[in-house]
Parts: structure tokens; C-alpha cells; sequence
């Protein structure tokens, strides 16, 4: 198995991911049902995004965690998230550039949680919030 090496793994990474987060019971929920993604639009920028994070292309401009905010979250699903993109990534990738795609996918989950948090999404009605 071979390291993130261009852009074509990168369009590979994202889009299995992806397919994952689609596919998720929770994750599906959210990104499917409730924010109803349109994934030809979604896609290309989380390529652009990951691009970006690991080949510096400053192909992606954008305010992500905004758009995260009126989402239905829960603290726990930033850990599911996370825990699908490092499977995704160690199924598909091995080397240093997959290793800090994982350690960056890691510092997002936990700094929108955190950021979560803060605004206070956490506390509030929890019928907002039950979907399981």
C-alpha cells in the first residue's frame, strides 16, 4: 500500500469517505436527511479542502465550521467522524501524508467539538438532538 501521492488520491480519500459518512446510520442521518447534501457540489470542495490541508494547493476558501453549526450534532459524532475517516484512510493509504491526513482529521473533529461546545450546541433542547 502506497502513501497520498497526488491528487487523484485525494479525490480517492474523499470519496470513499464519504461514501462511508453516506452510508453511516448517524452520519447519513445528519449529512443526508437533515442538511440534504448535494454530494456533486460537496465533493469537489472537500477535495479542494484536503487538498489544500496536505499539498498546500490553496485551492479551498471557506468558513467550514459555520455551516457545521445548525447541524442536529452530538458531541459523540465528531468521535464517529473521525473514526471513519482514519479507517478510510488506513484501508486505503500508508505513509506519512496519509499519517498527518489522519492527525489533521483529528484536530478538526476536536476543534469543531470544542467549538461546539462553546456556542453551545451541546445544551440545547435535547429533541433537537435525538435522532438515533
Amino acid at each position: 500500500m502506497r502513501d497520498i501521492q497526488n491528487e487523484e488520491d485525494i479525490k480517492k480519500l474523499v470519496h470513499s469517505f464519504y461514501r462511508n459518512v453516506e452510508q453511516d446510520e448517524r452520519l447519513g442521518y445528519i449529512f443526508n436527511d437533515f442538511a440534504q447534501v448535494d454530494w456533486e457540489e460537496h465533493l469537489p470542495k472537500m477535495v479542494d479542502f484536503w487538498s489544500n490541508l496536505l499539498f498546500q494547493t490553496r485551492r479551498y476558501k471557506g468558513r467550514p465550521f459555520r455551516q457545521h453549526l445548525p447541524l442536529p450534532v452530538k458531541k459523540e459524532d465528531f468521535s464517529r467522524w473521525y473514526g471513519l475517516f482514519e479507517a478510510t484512510t488506513d484501508q486505503h493509504f500508508r505513509g506519512e501524508k496519509a499519517e498527518y491526513a489522519k492527525e489533521m482529521a483529528g484536530k478538526i473533529a476536536s476543534s469543531f467539538s470544542v467549538r461546539m461546545e462553546m456556542e453551545g450546541k451541546y445544551n440545547r433542547s435535547k429533541n433537537q438532538n435525538n435522532h438515533e
